[in-house]
C-alpha cells in the first residue's frame, strides 16, 4: 500500500479545508460561517471558546481557547471528530477524489456544571503559602531576575511571589521532583484572580531544564471561571489612561523598568488576542516579539484591531534589534535590553506627549 504523505495532502488541500469541513465535520459549520470570530466550542459548547483562524481555507488551523491552537486542518478533523491520523486521511483522500465520505454527526456538547472548589482551594494555598520577592528565602528569585537585568523592576512589581518547594508534575502526570517557583497571578478581563504562572527554577536561580521537550520550565495552572475572558499577570498598577501590553513576563518587565510605563503581560499569543484594558485606559502600546514565525505580529496585529474598533489609540512597537542565527525562535524586548538597552528611546518618542498619570 502507497505510503501516507500527509505534506503532499496538505498542499492539495490548500484553499479547500472550508469545504472539507463542511463534508467531514458539521460541528465546525458555524465557525466556517463565522471564520476569525469566536463561536461555541464545538467539543465543550460554551459562549466563545473557538475559532477558525481567518486563513483557515489554506491552512486549516484554529484555536481552542485555553486549551492550545490546532494549526493545521487533519489535526483539526483529529480533534473534533476524534479521528485517528489514518482514518482522517483516507476521509480526506475520499474528499479529493470525489467518493462518499464519512460525515461525522454534529456532536452535542454535554452540559457541564463547572465545581471550582478544590482547584480554588488548591490555588489559594499555593499563593497563600508563597513569600514577597524581598523575603531573604525567595534569594533563587531574585538571582533569576537579577541576570536578566529585571531584579528592580520584578522587586516592584505587584502580584509576584515566590514559593520555595512546587511539586512538578510531567506531562506523563509523575511528578518529577519539588523545585522553587516564581509565580504570578494571572487575572481575567475583570481583574478577578483565576489562575497561577509558574516559572520552576533551581535554587541558584536558573530554570529547570528537562530533558523531555514536552516538559517546560514554565507553566499556566487549570483555571477557576474558565468561561471569563482574557488572561493577564497585573504587574504595575494603571493609574492613568496609557497602558503597555506584551506577551512575556520578562518583557513587561523589561519595558516598565526603562520606561515607568504600566505593562501587562498576557503570557500567550493566543491569549494576548482576547486582551481588553481597563474601561479608563485610552491609549495602548504593544510591545510586540520579533518572532521567526511572526506569531507574535499576527497577535499583536489582531489585539490592535479589536482595540481600534472600540475606538482606542494604539500602537504596535517592535524591539530594533536584529534577529541572530542563535535566536531560534526570535527576539523580544526583554532581549533589546540584554543586547542593546538604546533601543528603549523609540518608546520615549512615543510617550513624550502621554497624558500625566494621576495618583
Amino acid at each position: 500500500m502507497e505510503k501516507r504523505n500527509s505534506t503532499a495532502l496538505k498542499r492539495r488541500m490548500e484553499g479547500r479545508w472550508l469545504s472539507a469541513f463542511l463534508a467531514l465535520a458539521p460541528a465546525l459549520e458555524t465557525a466556517v460561517n463565522k471564520l476569525g470570530k469566536n463561536v461555541s466550542c464545538p467539543i465543550d459548547g460554551g459562549t466563545d471558546g473557538f475559532r477558525l483562524f481567518r486563513d483557515a481555507n489554506t491552512t486549516g488551523g484554529g484555536v481552542k481557547q485555553a486549551w492550545r491552537v490546532i494549526p493545521e486542518g487533519i489535526d483539526m478533523l483529529m480533534w473534533v471528530n476524534d479521528w485517528s491520523f489514518t482514518k482522517t486521511y483516507d476521509e480526506l483522500e475520499a474528499f479529493l477524489g470525489g467518493r462518499i465520505v464519512d460525515t461525522k454527526p454534529i456532536r452535542t456538547p454535554k452540559t457541564q456544571i463547572q465545581d471550582d472548589s478544590k482547584l480554588r482551594l488548591w490555588l489559594n494555598q499555593i499563593w497563600g503559602d508563597a513569600l514577597p520577592l524581598n523575603d531573604l528565602r525567595s534569594y533563587p528569585a531574585r538571582a533569576y531576575f537579577e541576570r536578566r537585568r529585571l531584579r528592580t523592576a520584578a522587586m516592584l512589581a505587584d502580584d509576584l511571589r515566590f514559593h520555595p518547594s512546587l511539586n512538578y508534575v510531567g506531562a506523563d502526570g509523575k511528578t518529577l521532583g519539588q523545585y522553587g517557583a516564581i509565580l504570578g497571578l494571572v487575572r481575567n478581563n475583570a481583574g478577578e484572580p483565576v489562575s497561577i504562572h509558574r516559572t520552576f527554577i533551581t535554587k541558584s536561580g536558573l530554570k529547570v531544564e528537562f530533558s523531555d521537550s514536552k516538559n517546560k520550565s514554565r507553566k499556566l495552572t487549570p483555571a477557576v471561571n474558565r468561561e471569563s475572558r482574557g488572561r493577564q499577570i497585573r504587574v504595575n498598577r494603571v493609574k492613568g489612561t496609557v497602558m503597555g501590553v506584551a506577551e512575556g513576563l520578562e518583557t513587561a518587565l523589561a519595558v516598565t523598568l526603562m520606561t515607568q510605563l504600566p505593562v501587562w503581560p498576557t503570557l500567550s499569543t493566543t491569549m494576548m488576542q482576547s486582551f481588553l484594558p481597563p474601561e479608563w485606559v485610552e491609549k495602548v502600546l504593544i510591545f510586540v516579539d520579533k518572532d521567526r514565525n511572526q506569531a507574535g505580529e499576527v497577535a499583536a496585529n489582531t489585539l490592535a484591531e479589536k482595540l481600534s474598533l472600540l475606538g482606542l489609540d494604539v500602537q504596535l512597537i517592535l524591539p530594533s534589534i536584529p534577529m541572530l542565527e542563535s535566536d531560534s525562535k526570535g527576539v523580544d524586548w526583554a532581549d533589546q535590553l540584554m543586547r542593546d538597552p538604546s533601543g528603549f528611546g523609540q518608546i520615549g518618542n512615543v510617550l513624550r506627549d502621554r497624558p500625566r498619570q494621576t495618583a
